[in-house]
């Protein structure tokens, strides 16, 4: 198994008897699933900098939200 924190070992045992399944499998679907969020995320901000939205100027910024004078 994985050194972990005893605190954290304890929460993710008792997420595991709530839910009926082996600490091991427990884990690993948290392991899963979190590691997808941060690949998702990485590959937007990837995809992000090879195509940036294009930007626009802080006068425009202005203008748009009504505050030139």
């Amino acid at each position: 198994m994985l050194d972990m924190p005893e605190e954290i070992e304890a929460k993710f045992t008792a997420a595991a008897q709530a839910r009926g399944v082996p600490l091991s499998d427990y884990v690993r679907d948290f392991i899963v699933e979190h590691y997808q969020e941060a690949a998702d995320d990485v590959r937007t901000a990837q995809e992000r900098v090879t195509d940036p939205l294009p930007g626009i100027t802080s006068d425009q910024l202005r203008s748009s939200l009504g505050l030139d004078g």
